[in-house]
């Protein structure tokens, strides 16, 4: 992607900076720029499905080798951090919706105002994404600790 990736999140391209830099971006560059965000996503997704499939298998091993709830309310963090992911993909979703309508507006002669009321919406995607993004590394982290315990668990040395 280029400098003027609105993706790169909001640490790196705040406020007046990110308004001028898709201000200057033509309709045709920015509906690239969104359907690269958009290809991030649907590949997150991907990853996310793996990692919710390998954290049901470690809890059902978990489950088979410990009969305490520890393995379950790790796993319920684990989906709740599920959650807040897809809630991430509805709004990138929405993201997208809102950029065609703004091409068509655009397209017609109408929408500045629409326009900056997507800058503003994008900028608050861009928070929300960088959180989310967040909780995507802590849940990856917790899914090593899980393989870990279970490599553990697995070992004759530790029991």
């Amino acid at each position: 992607m280029s400098d003027a990736n609105p993706a790169q999140g909001a640490g790196e391209s705040e406020g007046p900076n990110l308004a001028a830099r898709l201000t200057d971006m033509s309709p045709e560059r920015l509906a690239e720029e969104v359907i690269s965000v958009w290809e991030e996503v649907l590949k997150v997704e991907g990853e996310l499905a793996t990692a919710r499939q390998r954290a049901r298998a470690l809890e059902m091993e978990l489950e088979a080798r410990e009969g305490d709830g520890s393995a379950r309310a790790r796993v319920a963090e684990l989906e709740e951090a599920m959650r807040v992911a897809d809630s991430r993909i509805v709004q990138m979703e929405l993201l997208l919706e809102n950029e065609r309508v703004r091409r068509t507006d655009v397209e017609q002669g109408r929408g500045k105002g629409r326009f900056a009321e997507l800058q503003e919406e994008n900028s608050r995607l861009l928070s929300s994404e960088e959180e989310h993004m967040i909780l995507i590394l802590d849940m990856e982290a917790q899914l090593e600790r899980l393989v870990d315990e279970l490599e553990d668990l697995k070992s004759p040395s530790s029991r």
